[in-house]
């Protein structure tokens, strides 16, 4: 059981269950900031746009916030169904952003090439991969509680006295 465990600062122990539910609550943290960071301007970043404001972002920030509630209900609870909905869920939100992203790639490809227009991309698509990064990386991670649950039903082997001869089963 000692090597499960994870040290963080002066000793203090970590199981896997914290790792993962703070991994996924960090993740919808990071999700959220950069649905609300701009994801791309025009005129040279006079006309920005907000992830939140287009119908992406929002759906993106939903995600975010479903990260986060599900990451301190697995704090609480610990759950074997919600570490997988919270993997599920990660790798939901990296698909639609990375899906999400490829589009604004394609609108920014055409718009570049007016000289007028001059687009510029954003931080905020780029940081809201990051975090449903995070949220998926969660399904790789390894949980204690379920990891000792498996060996919860092997038989102690008792030490036996030094000179005896004790068949088990027998006295």
């Amino acid at each position: 059981m000692e090597e499960n465990r994870r040290t963080q600062g002066a000793g203090r122990l970590i199981y896997g269950k914290h790792w993962i539910a703070w991994l996924a609550m960090a993740g919808g943290a990071v999700v959220i900031v950069g649905a609300l960071l701009t994801w791309f301007s025009l005129f040279a970043g006079l006309q920005p746009y907000r992830g939140v404001d287009v119908l992406n972002g929002r759906l993106l920030s939903v995600g975010g916030m479903l990260g986060l509630v599900a990451g301190g209900s697995f704090l609480l609870r610990g759950k074997l169904w919600l570490r997988w909905g919270i993997g599920f869920l990660g790798f939901a939100l990296l698909a639609f952003a990375s899906w999400s992203l490829f589009q604004l790639l394609v609108l920014y490809r055409q718009l570049s090439t007016d000289p007028m227009m001059v687009a510029k991309l954003g931080p905020g698509h780029f940081v809201v991969l990051a975090g449903a990064l995070l949220i998926f990386a969660t399904f790789f991670l390894s949980d204690d509680c379920y990891d000792l649950d498996r060996f919860a039903f092997v038989p102690r082997v008792t030490p036996q006295a030094q000179n005896s001869c004790v068949v088990r089963g027998q006295s």
